[in-house]
């Protein structure tokens, strides 16, 4: 017969991957710290020539950095404009936004095309670019514009720098078409709340110790109850693969769509998303982060950070070392 205890810490382990894997925030669960030179070539550089993959760099490994919307990465900014701690982001308050930034949205329709509540795709674009502020997150399909924007060429590093990439799983989830760009956008649906990640993370320990002191359910059980809990704060996730301008295309640049979720002040569930994508955070060791600088200049410099604003300069610098 099993010993109690060891039954116990069995138990108690079956309870404890689940929470972890539905209440995870940050993609802690799927992050990999990278600290050599051969890790890097065998995770990143290798399967970058071997597949459909999408990355996007982060100059810090930080809880301030999360993988979040521009118009998202001040909640409370919004949520004073607010009457009760709730805010609902749709296409509607979208196009409010950007009707309220003066005379932007007239100006954009004159020069570069119409918009409307069925019409925000190219907005959001460019205001994502120029304004710092819609509903969509920066991804590339080649990995060293993201790598670069991670280096962004300094001469010391004082942090590890992080890179996500991610492989398409489902062509469902992703477009290069305007019209279902637009569609999704049109679908937009993000409640804002000012609850905290440390409210829900005590809330969490609360129960679990509670649960030690006492007959624990049956796992299976508990894992589909948490599931129905988790699935609805967590996003659904697009990808958009519409380019809207030269530099759109030479970065190879894609954006990444949250939607029909709810974000705590700055966090939101990851569930949804590593179900429908394959994707990985790589932490990457600041000793390292030298070597790829290093490595870009010596092999694709027109990629290195110097670059990724200035198209002609990239095309200069292609000619150059022909």
């Amino acid at each position: 017969m099993q010993p109690f205890k060891e039954l116990f810490e069995q138990r108690i382990r079956q309870f404890n991957n689940p929470i972890i894997s539905n209440l995870d925030f940050d993609f802690s669960t799927v992050s990999e710290r990278l600290e050599s030179v051969e890790n890097f070539e065998e995770k990143i550089i290798i399967p970058s020539k071997e597949k459909e993959l999408f990355y996007r760099g982060e100059r810090i490994n930080s809880p301030s950095r999360r993988l979040i919307p521009t118009m998202l990465r001040k909640p409370g900014e919004l949520l004073n404009k607010s009457e009760f701690g709730v805010l609902h982001i749709d296409s509607e308050y979208l196009l409010n936004y950007y009707s309220s930034m003066g005379e932007f949205v007239e100006l954009f329709s004159k020069t570069m095309g119409k918009v409307s509540e069925t019409h925000l795709y190219e907005i959001s674009a460019f205001a994502q670019h120029y304004c710092d502020f819609s509903p969509l997150i920066d991804f590339t399909r080649s990995v060293y514009p993201a790598l670069s924007f991670a280096l962004k060429w300094r001469d010391t590093y004082e942090d590890d720098i992080v890179l996500y990439v991610l492989e398409l799983n489902n062509k469902s989830d992703y477009t290069n078409d305007i019209n279902t760009a637009d569609k999704w956008l049109n679908e937009l649906n993000i409640y804002l709340s000012a609850f905290d990640e440390k409210d829900i993370k005590n809330a969490i320990n609360e129960s679990f110790e509670m649960r030690k002191k006492l007959i624990l359910p049956d796992p299976d059980n508990f894992r589909l109850q948490l599931e129905k809990l988790a699935t609805p704060a967590s996003p659904t996730a697009k990808l958009i693969d519409v380019p809207t301008n030269t530099r759109m295309k030479f970065q190879q640049g894609v954006f990444l769509l949250l939607t029909d979720f709810n974000l705590f002040g700055n966090n939101y569930l990851t569930k949804n998303i590593r179900d429908k994508f394959t994707i990985t955070k790589y932490i990457i060791d600041k000793n390292l982060c030298p070597l790829i600088k290093e490595y870009i200049e010596s092999n694709v410099p027109w990629y290195s950070y110097k670059h990724l604003m200035d198209v002609e300069g990239a095309f200069k610098e292609a000619i150059d070392k022909k």
